[in-house]
């Protein structure tokens, strides 16, 4: 059986970064992304639609005080306990996730913002009470922009670089109407040849991806001091994953790409400094 910490242990350059969260909050913040893969696994890996249902009422179960006896949703209860919130972006995310279950088509970019939206953005607005607890309680309008913008940075760059396991499984993010009109054809890719058409494609993607990682930046302010620099750093890595499909000459059809141990620490050393030109730190 899965442990809680074992979901973010798969993506070792999060787990890096997220590990240095205080005890309290990385306990919560590993067991709802523990939340969100589960989900995401049962509609898109096991393409379980009975999963997601049981999934449903579990998670009411959970709020409701009438904890199902398995570990996911008893850490779930601790969390909801120490950071209050309410029900709703646990239940829309498991709707959301029904688009990869359905594999409904994403032929706009405006399709591929409301799908991040629908799953990243809940899967943010849950950790919201946990990363940015007075203005959560206070004022929580002002939060509606950074969860759109890192939901739709963090879907573009997840996107990218899943290219390669993507056309294995045969669901494309890219929208298709954006593919046609940069004459970009699935066939090609399945070649795994990049082509000009295709680099102008995933640069543009790139550009939009840093431009909505700069917006959530500036809404750092809102979040809770003690989690800022964790947080900054995971969002940094993300980020060193479009650079280095940049940096490979945008082939992400044929390679899954990663963060060297290298890299990561040049991007660890520019945190302090980076924070401290923002005024964060």
């Amino acid at each position: 059986m899965d442990t809680i910490e074992s979901f973010i242990e798969k993506e070792p350059a999060l787990y890096d970064a997220l590990s240095t969260l205080p005890e309290k909050k990385k306990e919560a913040v590993f067991a709802i992304y523990a939340f969100y893969k589960s989900a995401k696994k049962a509609a898109r890996i096991d393409k379980d639609l009975e999963k997601l249902q049981k999934m449903k009422k579990d998670i009411k179960d959970t709020f409701e005080g009438q904890v199902p006896s398995k570990l996911l949703f008893e850490k779930i209860y601790e969390s909801v306990m120490r950071f209050p919130t309410d029900i709703t972006p646990y239940m829309e995310l498991l709707d959301g996730m029904k688009d990869d279950y359905y594999q409904k088509a994403i032929k706009t970019d405006e399709d591929l913002e409301h799908y991040a939206f629908k799953t990243m953005g809940n899967f943010i607005k849950m950790l919201l009470p946990v990363l940015a607890q007075k203005t959560f309680k206070e004022n929580p309008k002002a939060l509606r922009k950074a969860t759109a913008s890192l939901a739709h940075a963090l879907s573009i760059t997840t996107m990218l670089r899943n290219v390669r396991d993507d056309l294995i499984d045969r669901r494309l993010y890219f929208p298709t109407d954006t593919m046609e009109q940069n004459k970009v054809k699935i066939k090609t890719l399945r070649t795994g040849i990049v082509t000009p058409e295709y680099r102008s494609m995933v640069e543009q993607y790139i550009d939009k991806a840093l431009e909505e990682f700069e917006t959530f930046y500036d809404t750092l302010e809102y979040f809770d001091k003690d989690i800022i620099a964790p947080v900054y750093t995971a969002l940094k890595f993300y980020e060193g994953l479009l650079r280095e499909i940049r940096k490979n000459d945008y082939n992400n059809i044929t390679k899954r790409h990663k963060l060297s141990k290298f890299r990561k620490w040049l991007l660890k050393r520019s945190i302090q400094n980076d924070l401290k030109k923002r005024g964060l730190n």
